[in-house]
């Protein structure tokens, strides 16, 4: 949950979902930072290249950036445990990774006619997405809250055995 605080607090996002809107760093920066000798991501302004992986040198600044925040708020709200720093560091680049796909996806496609979606169509196309996976998520847990009664069925068959 603290990590979820986090990237709600620096990126201003209260779900993953919100993230579509996140503007990618400035190609000209992150070259300058990886080849050159650029200043790398402001601190106040964060923003993730969202055209390559968590393991660039760019995303893996933020990423020490986040990790670095993390601990300070361990130590100013007292929290009564702390965890390595690999694990923190492990758990911000699965939520980079995810938040990226969730970015990835609201980006225009190009049609069958070769042009860009708008972003009527693109908004069309999430909104198929989304109905989609609820409504799979729906048949999922009815299918969980149906079967009960059958499992216990062939648990007590088992037994028999």
């Amino acid at each position: 949950g603290e990590i979820r605080c986090l990237l709600k607090d620096t990126f201003s996002i209260s779900q993953d979902a919100d993230f579509i809107v996140h503007q990618p760093a400035d190609c000209e920066d992150v070259y300058s930072y990886k080849y050159e000798d650029g200043p790398g991501p402001n601190t106040q302004n964060l923003a993730f290249d969202l055209k390559h992986g968590s393991n660039t040198p760019w995303n893996a600044k933020i990423l020490d950036i986040l990790l670095e925040e993390l601990k300070k708020r361990t130590i100013e709200e007292e929290w009564p445990f702390w965890r390595l720093d690999g694990y923190y560091k492990v758990i911000l680049e699965d939520c980079y990774k995810r938040l990226w796909i969730v970015w990835r996806a609201a980006q225009p496609k190009v049609t069958a006619k070769g042009s860009l979606e708008t972003a009527a169509e693109v908004e069309e196309r999430l909104i198929a997405k989304r109905d989609e996976n609820l409504k799979s998520v729906c048949q999922t847990t009815r299918r969980r809250n149906v079967c009960p009664q059958h499992d216990l069925k062939a648990l007590q068959v088992l037994m028999h055995l």
